[in-house]
């Protein structure tokens, strides 16, 4: 296999996407589990155990508070430890987040602390991960290697819905401990690999360690030696010298006062925030639980089949990697998904409960709507938004980026509960959604370009000669070959 130790470095990292899966599902399982509403719910007036709404929203939604802050603190870290520093303190801050769930068994506080410990964890990982992949992968293959991330998410979210199926049956606090524990083996994994793992060139060249950055890359492409020819190291040290000039002086202020930078951190942000508001995460989060407000008999087993489709699509995406243009991709796929969530909307209008024939149509469009998402927006978003952050602020742009889509789902899963619940909107919350979907196909029309097969630099002179997304695709080819576009603003002596 061409390139296999990249495959391999890049599914490394991509155990950070097995957390940020499986956490979403695992939660939205337990909290569902009779086990843990006795454990961690109130006991109401006719005897039985329930979690409030602002209780279940609080637990749930928390866990966005450390990812956000994971996510912003992700890039200071990134420039001093570099990305294998960061892999190491998340992997750590995540064992400490499990821990602190799996030595309850009643206490709201321990559950909301260790959420909040793994939260950072991931937002780490999900500021790092496809930052790792984008700087190690080759041009042709870094589209597909940034897809896999929401590949790897889907199976775990499998995995997650699998174990809480198996366990909701235990009258035990085993019950919710195994899907808890579970989260332990992505750490370990990451922990016990991690100094086999080369670090990311760009970062070492950077830190001027030129020998390291060429032992990085032997190591990435031992494979294939012809990537490592001392020209290529030259084009690509070239690219990070001009990038370490313009930077001098530089802050995060330049995100905001920068016309070119600002245009950058809008495009990178815009990818994962219009990624989520499209009501995505209602089914992730909440799915279990939703599938029970709408009567299905089996509703472990419901997301568990879910999430298998979801898989498949998103393998299927990636087989069509650089061979679908992406606009017209998520232009369409946008569309359906607006329409499946409008329907849903559309169904709940009726007051009372949702009959038995509604609860399956309902469910019927959110699969629709899942698979719209999973073969365009869920891995083209983190894929559009680390080929977005380039430049001399690459890190600074996508710790922003990524902050923003923390607070994109937190403010999606803080508010679902009272929206659903509290205002008695039921699946009407489907017509919240739809607009927000005519948000998502606005960005796609102003903002996403085609970029497949440019390199990093090429997409950065896109940006510094402010030329509209929609034109990219046109641009000519550069003349220069190797690893490196160089820049006309700037020159390598």
């Amino acid at each position: 296999m061409k390139h296999l130790y990249v495959w391999l470095f890049c599914s490394f990292a991509t155990l950070g996407a097995c957390l940020y899966g499986y956490i979403g599902v695992y939660f939205t399982g337990i909290s569902a589990m009779d086990a843990f509403i006795q454990h961690f719910g109130e006991k109401q007036t006719n005897g039985t155990y329930a979690i409030s709404p602002s209780s279940l929203s609080l637990m749930t939604s928390v866990i966005n508070i450390g990812e956000l802050v994971g996510a912003l603190t992700a890039s200071p870290l990134n420039d001093l430890t570099g990305r294998k520093g960061v892999f190491l303190i998340a992997s750590i801050i995540v064992v400490i987040g499990v821990i602190l769930q799996l030595v309850t068994d009643h206490k709201l506080s321990m559950i909301i602390a260790g959420r909040i410990f793994l939260g950072y964890g991931v937002g780490n990982f999900s500021a790092t991960s496809p930052l790792y992949i984008g700087e190690i992968a080759p041009t042709r293959l870094r589209g597909p290697l940034l897809m896999c991330w929401q590949l790897v998410l889907s199976v775990t979210q499998i995995v997650a819905a699998a174990i809480n199926r198996g366990t909701q049956g235990v009258d035990s606090t085993v019950a919710f401990r195994v899907p808890i524990a579970a989260q332990l083996i992505f750490p370990l994994i990451l922990l016990t690999f991690l100094w086999w793992v080369p670090e990311s060139p760009r970062w070492l060249l950077r830190k001027n360690k030129v020998e390291a950055a060429r032992r990085a890359l032997q190591d990435i492409h031992r494979d294939n030696n012809s990537y490592v020819a001392d020209g290529d190291l030259s084009a690509l040290k070239c690219d990070i010298d001009n990038e370490r000039k313009l930077s001098q002086g530089t802050s995060w202020l330049d995100l905001i006062l920068d016309p070119i930078e600002r245009r950058k951190t809008i495009y990178s942000a815009g990818a994962l925030i219009a990624q989520q508001v499209n009501g995505i995460q209602w089914f992730y989060y909440f799915g279990t639980v939703f599938s029970k407000t709408i009567g299905l008999s089996d509703p472990f087993l419901m997301t568990l089949i879910v999430f298998i489709i979801q898989a498949v699509v998103v393998l299927c995406a990636i087989f069509c990697a650089n061979k679908l243009p992406r606009r017209p991709l998520l232009l369409i796929t946008t569309g359906i998904m607006g329409v499946s969530i409008f329907v849903v909307g559309c169904l709940g209008i009726p007051s009372g409960e949702v009959s038995p024939t509604s609860g399956k149509v309902i469910i019927s469009f959110v699969i629709i709507e899942i698979i719209a998402f999973n073969f365009a927006w869920g891995p083209l978003g983190w894929t559009i938004a680390s080929e977005m952050a380039v430049g001399r602020n690459r890190d600074k742009i996508y710790a922003v980026a990524v902050a923003c889509f923390w607070v994109t789902i937190w403010a999606t899963v803080f508010t679902l509960p009272y929206m659903y619940y509290s205002a008695e909107l039921g699946p009407k919350t489907g017509f919240v959604y739809t607009g927000l979907c005519v948000a998502s196909f606005a960005y796609v029309h102003f903002c996403v370009g085609e970029v497949t097969d440019r390199s990093i630099e090429e997409i950065n002179w896109f940006f510094m000669h402010s030329i509209p997304a929609r034109k990219w695709r046109d641009q000519p080819r550069p003349a220069t070959g190797g690893l490196a576009f160089q820049n006309i603003e700037a020159s390598c002596t």
